[in-house]
């Protein structure tokens, strides 16, 4: 049974965008549905981990409300540790989602580690407009069952539906995905009563390399999450990005926030 928190994440969000170069998938081939999901998240694992530093501003009418900054490191389809560094009252606040989809938050002012509640999943984090659900992370090709809408020699568009047993705040999604980058490049979120709650749309792709200076990943940079609702806007950009730095297992654990590590 999928019980794990889906759809990418801001905060690593960018995690599910990341792609080994271009790979001008399927166009020679005709790919179906569930071929398409694990094309994608077969390119999440190509590289061991990555790190990374990015800067998130909250819009609304208009105007910057709120500015954070904060590193994440990821590794695999589920393992990530997000910390913040500023402003300076979120500095040291840090998130880790394990192996097994479950994500802590450690809060310096409290001293102490909590577990994310699954209630709280569709609510907005730290003020954005993305919710602790898209923060989860999972591979799209389990719990979500995919038909193709539409096919062009560019990009696929699919129609996601939840399994049954998927935890999820929405009814279905519409997710772009690029042949070129075999990535995800919008996604459209659909609420209960079939009304798009939620845009998410990825751009500015660039290609980082290894320590080798082979080309290794490419990866949109720019994150842009639009509240239908509310007209309110999140956008992160990527500043740096490091990749196979031979991260432990350990730091994606309960223990490694209480130690501070």
């Amino acid at each position: 049974m999928h019980k794990k928190p889906v759809v990418f994440t801001m905060f690593m969000l960018a995690a599910i965008g990341f792609t080994v170069g271009p790979v001008q998938a399927g166009k020679n081939k005709k790919m179906t549905a569930s071929e398409i999901l694990e094309l994608v998240d077969e390119n999440l694992t190509k590289v061991e981990d990555t790190t990374y530093e990015a800067e998130v501003s909250v819009i609304r009418s208009g105007k910057t409300v709120k500015t954070m900054k904060f590193e994440a490191r990821l590794k695999g389809l589920f393992m990530k540790k997000i910390t913040f560094t500023a402003p300076g009252d979120l500095a040291g606040t840090s998130i880790v989602t394990t192996k097994d989809s479950v994500t802590y938050v450690y809060m310096p002012s409290y001293k102490k580690v909590r577990r994310v509640a699954s209630h709280v999943n569709n609510q907005g984090f730290m003020g954005t407009d993305v919710s602790g659900e898209e923060l989860g992370t999972a591979a799209l090709s389990k719990g979500w069952k995919a038909t193709i809408q539409k096919e062009t020699e560019t990009h696929w568009v699919l129609k996601l539906v939840p399994e049954p047993e998927t935890e999820t705040a929405y009814s279905s999604m519409t997710v772009t995905v690029s042949k070129q980058y075999g990535g995800v490049e919008k996604i459209e979120s659909y609420n209960k009563d079939g009304k798009k709650v939620k845009t998410q749309v990825r751009s500015e792709w660039e290609t980082y390399k290894d320590k080798n200076g082979n080309a290794a990943i490419t990866v949109p940079t720019l994150f842009v999450y639009t509240d239908h609702l509310t007209g309110s806007k999140t956008r992160m950009k990527f500043l740096s990005c490091k990749i196979n730095q031979s991260i432990p297992d350990s730091i994606f654990t309960k223990r490694s926030l209480m130690r501070g590590n």
